[in-house]
């Protein structure tokens, strides 16, 4: 008889997370959802919502200690850090920097304070995975006004690989999913002129979730997915 697969997933109350956890649920995992505000959390029957602000230093510590004396849960084995904001568009001549502070928080920083939070956790084969962006490639032509974005998932990239290679027991890498019609991805079209997103959730999360299941340290760890 096989034990039930436990995933972790961040941002699980909307867009991408949320289609995530539903996917994963509807394939027999126990499914916990990380969310700034639990009252949004989704309702989806035996899934645990606990509190995970990415800008916190805190909240993934404290929703570890949650998950282990509420729920007993010893073993994580997929933890996505999927929460990011893109909310501040301007060259770089213009950049705000209390938006720079806020994204690298939440886009950069959040990934690394969840990692540190859920490590205990995390078993031989246990795959950690950061939802990032094809903006953050530093070897791509740069679309103009995406430097604040760009470079905090161009960090956090390095961050990704960086786990794969102190941590030999994981499988650690990061995925592009795409410009999704998700609230962010609207958010990001309107500020470009364009009518909507060019790719729909419901068409790629069948791809991330294969990619996510069948990842391995050999063939998958350390590099990105798009």
């Amino acid at each position: 008889m096989s034990t039930q697969r436990t995933i972790l997933i961040t941002g699980g109350n909307r867009g991408i997370g949320l289609s995530l956890a539903r996917s994963f649920h509807a394939q027999g995992f126990k499914v916990i959802v990380g969310v700034r505000e639990i009252s949004k959390a989704p309702q989806l029957d035996g899934v645990i919502a606990v509190k995970i602000d990415s800008a916190s230093e805190t909240d993934a510590r404290d929703a570890v200690e949650e998950l282990k004396s509420k729920y007993d849960i010893e073993t994580l084995d997929v933890v996505i850090a999927n929460a990011g904001m893109g909310s501040h568009y301007a060259p770089m001549k213009d950049i705000d920097l209390a938006e720079f502070r806020d994204h690298y928080r939440v886009n950069t920083q959040g990934p690394l304070v969840l990692f540190q939070a859920v490590y205990p956790l995390l078993k031989e084969g246990s795959k950690f995975i950061i939802i990032s962006s094809a903006l953050g490639s530093i070897g791509l032509d740069h679309d103009p006004n995406v430097g604040v974005y760009g470079s905090s998932k161009a960090a956090v990239g390095y961050l990704g690989r960086q786990i794969h290679f102190e941590e030999p027991h994981l499988i650690s890498f990061f995925i592009d999913p795409g410009w999704l019609d998700t609230a962010m991805g609207q958010y990001v079209a309107d500020q470009f002129g364009v009518a909507k997103p060019p790719m729909k959730v419901e068409d790629i999360i069948p791809q991330l979730v294969k990619l996510i299941n069948n990842a391995t340290r050999e063939n998958t760890s350390g590099y990105f997915w798009k």
